[in-house]
């Protein structure tokens, strides 16, 4: 081969694709051993076989995860290892073992000691296996389809055999009748040694093995590209860019051989003695390790960014914190005022969306501090109204009906000395509101009943997902408590503003997850992290977090696909060129927006189990909001 192409495909070779050069008149110059190694004209295993046909009395053992696919498998064909079975149809996936007969079903003893054994899905499950074991002449046989893994292994005499696949794939395995020797393999390049299954059965030749192939290079140079590459949409693309009077450059996955290919074909026409269709090809069931790669390659990126951001901040203080995860700029400012807030006793009012962590970032505030001191947590929204202050400040026994009669001591009691944290603050009816502003001033409280003064020293960190300035400025929240607590504001985005931190954080929910439930580490394909990826996740890292547990618990391979992810949709349909423009002018513009509230509450109802404390959260409105709402839709809850 000349230098020149030499010097190319050693190039191309190092950074992992194999290269196929074309030159002007169609004819193949170069076909470097990588591609002929992806392509599968150079076996990858050490196994053998000489070239010949498959006799009656051979035992046949199929595994194919989808009949007539492109394995040239007609239903008819199995009829040859005594299989008829109308139940069976074209597409199923199947794993046979008979024994062959070349005059077909008439002629094979079907009985239990010798007739043939299988197993079919009508359902592709790409999360399940399907298995078949048996013994035959003394031998144990084992074929199985992996659909999460996308491999098919059939093991004989001792040796297994294996096949990967982008969508589709025929694999076989037949032994001598008379000596259980393995007599033929399928592998990579069955396509191109026109070794499909059917026209096996039916009676054609199959070739030798080799375990180099370097015959085949020989046989592949100087030919017409047409008579040794088949593809029909390949090979057309190829005769366009013959064709084309300047440089082209496509990209994508192509079928050749039958098989999935990633290639980068690209047309010189620079009138010289190297012009052509140089081609790059890699095996599109390798796109997946690419992805790993590119993801480690963003891991680091984001780690770099991270050091080089925040130098002064111990990153390893968040690490167990999940929600607070992530190196966006939005999240690391977020972790940064964490951090400073962690050295001061000042107030601290943490807002943002239902969700998004405000929790979390509480106690890693008291956390930081070092503190070892009780925290104690809150929820404002779960209490009654008129028992604010007794659950707040405490009381004594006898106070009121139904208090206990030693009295009880309230949340500031037990937070004394540490962290009292309280979550959705907005919910605090106004005369209890007085009632804090005091002991947030004089550092202490009176348990109802009482006129003896309790001395309390207190953090407060206060959190809420409405807009506090909005309810300030109408009245439903006093400025002077506002100000007291508003000492170090932290806001946290939403999930949907630093998309970026989506990857990390969905990972880190799934090793929990699994890690909860005790089964092995499942990975995220793809198409899943697009799916993640394109949605706006109103319910936040929460939701986020809830979707990932929910995957890992309905799913059984080792690999979630997007049909696992069940994502809420609570936004209004978008109104399309179709739509009749009068429904909206004529009045069931309110109509629509009702039902999608209705909608929304049974939802949100639903997802918290009942519990309406969690419902007020995950909807982001106020607990008389909430009932006003039940009673207009009449909802009973």
């Amino acid at each position: 081969m000349d230098d020149y192409i030499s010097t190319i495909e050693n190039i191309i070779e190092n950074s992992g694709r194999g290269l196929i050069y074309i030159d002007e008149k169609g004819v193949i110059r170069a076909y470097s051993r990588l591609a002929r190694k992806v392509t599968g004209i150079i076996l990858e295993s050490d196994n053998v076989h000489e070239g010949g046909v498959i006799s009656d009395g051979d035992i046949v053992i199929i595994a194919d995860n989808a009949i007539g696919n492109d394995d040239d498998l007609k239903l008819e064909d199995l009829e040859y290892i005594g299989i008829k079975d109308k139940d069976i149809k074209e597409g199923d996936a199947i794993l046979a073992v008979g024994v062959y007969s070349s005059s077909g079903l008439s002629s094979i003893n079907t009985g239990k000691k010798n007739g043939p054994e299988y197993k079919y899905a009508s359902n592709y499950n790409p999360n399940g296996e399907l298995v078949l074991r048996t013994v035959r002449n003394g031998q144990d046989i084992e074929s199985m389809i992996d659909f999460g893994r996308q491999s098919i292994k059939i093991r004989a005499n001792g040796e297994s055999y294996y096949m990967s696949y982008f969508e589709a794939v025929g694999h076989m395995v037949v032994l001598d009748g008379n000596t259980g020797s393995v007599k033929f393999f399928q592998a990579r390049g069955y396509g191109y040694r026109r070794e499909e299954i059917g026209k096996l059965l039916r009676g054609k030749a199959f070739l030798a093995k080799l375990t180099e192939g370097g015959t085949e290079k020989d046989r592949i140079i100087g030919t017409p590209y047409q008579d040794s590459i088949f593809g029909e949409e390949f090979v057309e693309l190829i005769d366009k860019m013959l064709k084309s009077k300047k440089d082209e450059f496509y990209d994508g996955i192509f079928e050749i051989y039958k098989r999935g290919f990633y290639c980068n074909i690209i047309r010189s026409k620079q009138w010289c003695r190297y012009d052509g269709v140089y081609i790059t090809i890699m095996d599109a069931s390798s796109l997946a390790y690419l992805a790993e790669g590119r993801n480690k390659l963003i891991e680091q990126l984001e780690e770099y960014q991270r050091t080089k951001r925040l130098p002064h901040i111990r990153e390893s203080i968040f690490e167990d914190s999940e929600g607070l995860s992530g190196s966006t700029p939005e999240i690391l400012e977020v972790k940064q005022m964490a951090f400073r807030a962690s050295k001061g006793k000042f107030g601290v009012l943490i807002t943002g969306e239902s969700g998004t962590g405000k929790t979390r970032l509480a106690r890693e505030i008291h956390d930081l501090s070092g503190s070892s001191r009780p925290f104690v947590e809150v929820n404002c929204s779960a209490i009654p109204p008129n028992l604010f202050e007794s659950e707040l400040f405490g009381y004594v026994g006898g106070s009121f009906t139904g208090a206990l009669a030693k009295g009880k001591a309230g949340y500031f009691e037990e937070a004394n000395g540490g962290t009292i944290f309280l979550d959705e603050i907005g919910e605090i009816p106004l005369t209890s509101q007085v009632k804090l502003l005091q002991v947030l001033q004089s550092k202490k409280i009176y348990r109802v009943g009482s006129a003896k003064p309790i001395d309390v020293n207190v953090r407060v960190i206060a959190a809420t997902n409405m807009d506090i300035k909005k309810a300030v400025n109408e009245g439903k929240f006093r400025k002077d408590l506002y100000y007291r607590l508003n000492v170090f504001p932290i806001y946290i985005p939403p999930l949907r503003a630093r998309k970026g931190d989506l990857r990390e954080l969905t990972d880190l929910f799934l090793e929990a997850a699994c890690r909860e439930n005790g089964v092995e580490l499942k990975t995220i394909s793809e198409s899943a992290y697009r799916k993640i990826m394109e949605y706006s996740w109103p319910g936040n890292v929460r939701e986020l977090e809830n979707v990932i547990m929910r995957a890992v618990a309905m799913c059984e391979a080792p690999m979630i696909y997007e049909d696992y992810l069940a994502l809420d949709d609570f936004e209004l349909p978008a109104n399309s060129e179709a739509d009749d423009s009068s429904t909206w002018m004529d009045g069931n513009l309110k109509h629509t927006l009702e039902e999608t509230e209705k909608k929304m509450l049974l939802r949100a109802i639903e997802s918290s189990g009942g519990n309406n404390a969690e419902a007020i959260k995950m909807l982001g409105i106020s607990k008389t909001a909430f009932y006003e709402k039940l009673k207009k839709y009449e909802i009973i809850s």
